[in-house]
């Protein structure tokens, strides 16, 4: 009940809402108002002095101000249909006890009145909701039943009835229709927000996999190059220890763009390597001063994401193999059965405690790479001290991408 209590109220002493017409004509409606009310007006007039005895002095007063009462609802229903209404109410009942019209018809209304009440009810019941559209209603029921003959109101109440019902159906399609176009730019903007995350994913992505680990293979090779290499001057030595220092921070400067970058929503696949291109990416980890030992399978073939997931799930467990444990020997083993593709990267002890296990980029990274194909990865030190990566990655999954977009 208390949306009838303040639906009530608000037809009391509430106010319009406020109208943002976007159309020249829009614009121009409360112009066309006023120049309707005063057409009215004086209209209205007209009718008075064919069908009021005698008027004048006194009675001439009362017939221009009860025109003007009916005149001024017209002029105010393109912008005030609500207070438009209260004002067509009390006129109707002011001009109904104050002025008799000879002519014999079943209400005591002029024609103006009478063909302005639906157009202000029409116009409330657009812009107003059902609660205040109730009080309205009901009153325009009481205004009928007084002063309607009985014999033509059932007409009259139907009217109404379908004045109203009309104007709130109208009103309630525009609601429909304006929280359609608010969902709509609503999923736009989602749709750029989407699109502007996967993009920084997929350059995050690349980023770690790609510049990373390239940036670690320059940081590796030139701290060890005064190690592979004899005879090293003293100043290229230094230099070299240089390169490596400064490679190390431009490594830090990126693992802090990438936390700035990084959007673990949506996983990403492309197109990149394939499982035939580890030989090489095992290659220059020698040729960094890494040892490895590589079991592939040959001749065999996989699908395009599941063999992208395995090269990039290496690439990433050398990468922490030579930041984490620097010297130990790496083994990477690759079996392949007809259902799946089982990767296991070990590297040995270093005899040195093993860093705190995280959750970095790297790790996160091939985790997600082996849920992009449908797979699972385990990745935790070993009983013995070393550090074992282990991905299990279906040949068959279901919906499994081809390769990153």
């Amino acid at each position: 009940m208390g949306w009838i209590a303040r639906g009530l109220w608000a037809f009391i002493a509430g106010r319009d809402p406020a109208v943002h017409p976007r159309t020249r004509l829009g614009r121009a409606l409360p112009l066309i108002g006023v120049i309707a009310g005063l057409l009215s007006g004086l209209l209205a007039y007209q009718y008075y002095r064919g069908n009021v005895p005698e008027p004048a002095g006194h009675k001439l007063l009362v017939l221009i101000v009860c025109s003007g009462l009916i005149a001024l609802p017209i002029g105010l229903v393109a912008t005030r249909p609500l207070l438009a209404w209260r004002i067509a109410f009390a006129a109707a009942i002011f001009t109904s006890t104050t002025v008799h019209i000879v002519q014999g018809t079943p209400w005591p209304f002029q024609p103006v009145q009478i063909l302005s009440f639906p157009l202000i009810l029409m116009v409330v019941a657009i812009r107003h909701s059902r609660a205040v559209l109730v009080w309205v209603g009901f009153s325009a029921f009481l205004l009928a039943t007084a002063y309607v003959n009985p014999a033509s109101l059932s007409g009259v109440l139907l009217l109404v009835l379908a004045v109203l019902v009309i104007g709130d159906q109208i009103r309630r399609r525009r609601e429909v229709q304006r929280e359609l176009a608010e969902e709509a730019e609503r999923t736009e903007l989602a749709q750029a927000r989407r699109a502007v995350a996967e993009e920084r994913n997929r350059i995050a992505r690349e980023m770690h996999d790609v510049v990373a680990h390239h940036m670690s293979l320059i940081a590796v090779r030139a701290e060890t190059a005064v190690y592979r290499i004899e005879g090293v001057p003293p100043a290229v030595a230094e230099e070299l220890q240089a390169i490596a220092g400064t490679s190390r921070e431009a490594l830090t400067e990126m693992r802090r763009l990438l936390g700035v970058l990084r959007n673990d929503a949506v996983p990403l696949t492309e197109p990149q390597p394939t499982l035939d291109e580890l030989a090489g990416l095992v290659r220059e980890a020698r040729e960094a001063g890494v040892q490895v030992s590589y079991s592939p399978v040959p001749g065999a073939t996989v699908p395009p994401g599941v063999g992208l997931a395995a090269f990039r799930i290496v690439q990433e467990a050398l990468s922490n193999a030579r930041r984490h444990a620097a010297g130990a020997p790496v083994s990477i083993v690759i079996f392949r059965d007809r259902a799946e593709l089982r990767v296991f990267v070990r590297n040995e002890p270093t005899g040195t405690p093993p860093a705190p296990e995280g959750k970095g980029h790297g790790l996160l990274g091939m985790q997600e790479r082996a849920a992009a194909v449908g797979g699972t990865l385990r990745a935790g030190p070993a009983a013995d001290g070393g550090y074992e990566v282990v991905a299990t990655l279906p040949l068959d999954a279901p919906g499994a991408p081809d390769g990153e977009p």
